[in-house]
């Protein structure tokens, strides 16, 4: 490898992400590099409180070599490929399970993002790494082992090393093969499914018409059984309109073995007036602690007394399509370690 001058180490500001910082601080002290600290935030608005909680961070770090503290915003896994090809940092260093967003699975994590599309060196942190670190190193491999295992953090040819693909694939198998005590896979139960619809917040739309099917996530808020939609005008609209006839999945994904899945079946209808207003409250009160921008959606008004502009009743003349979802029949789906 070339001399290393400048280090990127990205952090969450989590304690797994530090022991990642510390395993970089220690190779930037051994080479005499310079150490970037970056953080990315989720948003403008976020933006300052992550800047400040970075500075503390990068505070308690101690001396000895030069620590540059950076915060961007944007995706995580692009802007940490993007920081170190604009800042020439020959290395990146970064833990290993670091994820993003509500849905993120492991095959989708920051770090196997990064390693996969940086063309610089990546050394990914496991868990039980300490400050005299080992890591591996996932840039261009010399060797046909170039990936660390995801699970087990093995080296391996693969991104799951042969052992952990053995085990993953035991957990495709019938719910009757295991002992009822135990099951490894099973359908869920009706608590459980209103349990995930209720804390859930994302979704899938699947709708069906002339001759088409279409599947778009969606945000959504389920409240008294119903699901509540906020929708721009547009193909998914159009095709409900003309068959109201739906079905609507959402998924808890912890691992490729640990996940709950719900479907709902039911028929759409679009909502007008004061009960548009209300279902538009709804989505809004769901999804406040998650949007990224205050002004990213219009508030709803108060639904005007002759109601020539119906659903689309809202401040500043900004509208919106809200309907429901009534389910018909709702399924379940688990599968656990």
């Amino acid at each position: 490898m070339e001399p290393v001058q400048r280090i990127l180490a990205a952090t969450d500001l989590s304690e797994l992400s530090a022991a990642a910082v510390r395993v970089a601080l220690g190779r930037a002290r051994s080479s005499g590099a310079e150490l970037q600290v970056l953080h990315v935030a989720a948003s403008t608005q976020a933006q300052p409180t992550a800047a400040d909680a970075l500075r503390g961070f990068v505070a308690k770090l101690g001396d000895g070599v030069r620590i540059v503290p950076l915060v961007r915003v944007g995706s995580a896994s692009e802007e940490i490929v993007r920081c170190a090809e604009e800042n020439d940092a020959q290395l990146i260093v970064m833990a290993r399970h670091g994820h993003t967003g509500p849905t993120a699975v492991l095959l989708g994590s920051v770090a196997e993002r990064v390693a996969r599309t940086s063309s610089r060196s990546v050394l990914i942190v496991p868990p039980e790494t300490d400050a005299r670190g080992s890591g591996v190193i996932m840039g261009p491999p010399p060797h046909a082992l170039r990936f660390h295992c995801l699970r087990c953090g093995v080296r391996s040819e693969y991104q799951f090393c042969a052992a952990c693909r053995a085990h993953l694939r035991m957990f495709d198998v019938p719910a009757g093969a295991w002992p009822p005590e135990a099951p490894a896979a099973g359908i869920l139960s009706a608590e459980r499914i209103e349990g995930l619809l209720e804390r859930s917040a994302f979704g899938r739309l699947g709708c069906h018409a002339e001759g088409r099917t279409y599947v778009v996530p969606m945000s959504y808020a389920y409240e008294k059984g119903r699901l509540y939609l906020r929708s721009a005008e547009g193909t998914k609209v159009r095709m409900m309109r003309e068959n109201p006839d739906v079905c609507f999945q959402v998924d808890h994904i912890q691992s490729l073995a640990d996940w709950e899945s719900v479907i709902v079946f039911g028929g759409f209808r679009e909502l007008t007036a004061q009960e548009a207003v209300e279902g538009m409250q709804r989505i809004h009160e769901r999804l406040a602690s998650l949007l990224a921008e205050e002004g990213a959606w219009p508030r709803p008004s108060e639904a005007p007394a002759d109601d020539r502009l119906g659903h689309r009743a809202y401040t500043g003349a900004r509208g919106a399509v809200v309907g429901c979802i009534e389910p018909v029949e709702k399924t379940g789906r688990y599968q656990i370690r």
